[in-house]
């Protein structure tokens, strides 16, 4: 159970109260769903009045950060997807923190019993072939479409982290061993490549991707995988062009014995051309591609292909452990996928997230940020202070994640999820950060 120290709270007044609370839930120490401690209990603790404790409490729910939920007490909101509304005294809260897809392109409701009107509801036994026909057939059909060679049958993981998890494993990689991870990149890859004891390198990219000179710099110091995203990279929405496709295919041509996996987790939404540089006919290398972006996150499905060595490890392995990934879960997968109202909306979805991030980037460059020009869910803002300027947006109604947890080496910046921010909403939000810079900035010179 979340509680307050006296010590965290200032003079005991209620302002101080909603300022540390407010903290706790932009630091993740709280989270929603989670509850707050009793009026009754956190005046106890803090040796304040139950009444300032209740104005603590009315002014969060004025933002919209926390709601009542009956017996619950007061619990901590899921962020709003409207955009901060002047009608009350303080903003309503807008999440641009979680790199989720707009939810109006993914299945709705109608789509998903369409879907299960036309598939087969049979069951699977053991021993029988463990993945579906028809979904294997599909995910076959993507990858040659992008000339990604498929020699052997299609892996599916339950989602890209359950696949990188394996792949490592199955390739003998143990703690200690050194691994490439973009720098800034994808939160909860660094964090299970920490959970497994790797020793990461960083790798610096620019906007055409990977910097070469980076990826010969790990490749030099022995690194046993590269990890990465060739398009739509996450956090900050860069995709590989095809010119620098062709200098880091030269140097993975010469590290045959390095595991090279690209995460290409927007497949579908097609807010790139797909250019892999890490496809050779002698050494270990994966594609692997998730439904999250595009059905949604709760669809833990993901398609891979590789060299033949390394889908037999992870065929084998699968096998001895979880068995397989649900084939009716398979068989829902494809319905959708094949239905042509989805694949209408995964194209809108792809064509309006180009078209907010465009349009977020460029309000940014005219107000003076530097930032790279991408095409993804998300966007990085290299920012100096940025838990001050998170805190001052925190303030104007804009809930952020900081950069720590993107970053290898030390960085300072912000990122910013665009894939459910209209232009209206973009302008705001550079409003307010351009006040918070200047706010923090002046603070700082004072």
């Amino acid at each position: 159970m979340f509680t307050l120290q006296p010590h965290e709270i200032a003079e005991g007044k209620a302002e101080s109260i909603r300022r540390a609370i407010e903290q706790a839930i932009l630091e993740d120490r709280l989270k929603p769903g989670e509850s707050l401690p009793t009026v009754r209990n956190l005046a106890a603790d803090l040796g304040v009045n139950k009444n300032t404790v209740v104005v603590a409490y009315r002014q969060l729910q004025a933002t919209g950060l926390v709601v009542s939920d009956g017996r619950r007490g007061s619990i901590v909101a899921n962020p709003s997807s409207s955009a901060p509304s002047a009608d009350v005294g303080l903003p309503q809260m807008m999440s641009v923190r979680d790199g989720n897809p707009d939810i109006a392109f993914l299945p709705d409701d109608h789509d998903i019993r369409d879907a299960f009107s036309r598939m087969s509801l049979d069951n699977h036994l053991y021993g029988e072939q463990r993945n579906n026909a028809g979904f294997v057939k599909w995910a076959k059909e993507g990858f040659l479409a992008d000339n990604v060679p498929v020699d052997r049958s299609i892996f599916v993981s339950a989602g890209a982290l359950d696949l990188i998890e394996r792949a490592l494993e199955a390739s003998g990689l143990t703690a200690g061993d050194k691994v490439a991870v973009e720098d800034p990149g994808y939160m909860s890859l660094l964090a299970l490549t920490r959970l497994m004891g790797f020793d990461l390198v960083p790798l610096a990219f620019d906007d055409h991707g990977i910097v070469p000179a980076s990826l010969q710099a790990a490749v030099d110091v022995g690194v046993k995988a590269v990890l990465f995203s060739s398009r739509a990279q996450n956090p900050t929405g860069i995709s590989t062009s095809k010119e620098r496709a062709r200098a880091l295919a030269d140097i993975a041509a010469h590290a045959d014995d390095v595991l090279l996996i690209d995460d290409d987790h927007s497949s579908l939404l097609q807010l790139a051309d797909y250019h892999p540089w890490h496809i050779r006919e002698n050494g270990p290398w994966l594609v692997v591609r998730s439904l999250s972006k595009f059905l949604g996150p709760d669809y833990r499905l993901a398609v891979s292909t590789g060299d033949t060595r390394t889908i037999e490890s992870l065929e084998n392995r699968q096998a001895v452990g979880m068995g397989w990934v649900s084939t009716f879960l398979q068989r829902l997968a494809l319905e959708l996928l094949i239905s042509p109202a989805i694949r209408r909306k995964i194209a809108a979805g792809g064509a309006t997230y180009v078209e907010r991030h465009t349009a977020l980037v460029t309000m940014l460059k005219k107000k003076g940020f530097n930032v790279a020009a991408g095409a993804g869910l998300n966007l990085w803002l290299p920012i100096p202070d940025e838990r001050a300027v998170a805190e001052r947006l925190f303030d104007a109604g804009w809930l952020v994640r900081t950069g720590r947890d993107f970053c290898v080496t030390p960085q300072s910046g912000i990122r910013i999820t665009s894939s459910r921010m209209t232009p209206q909403q973009s302008s705001v939000f550079v409003e307010a950060l351009v006040a918070a810079r200047h706010a923090v900035t002046t603070t700082l010179s004072a």
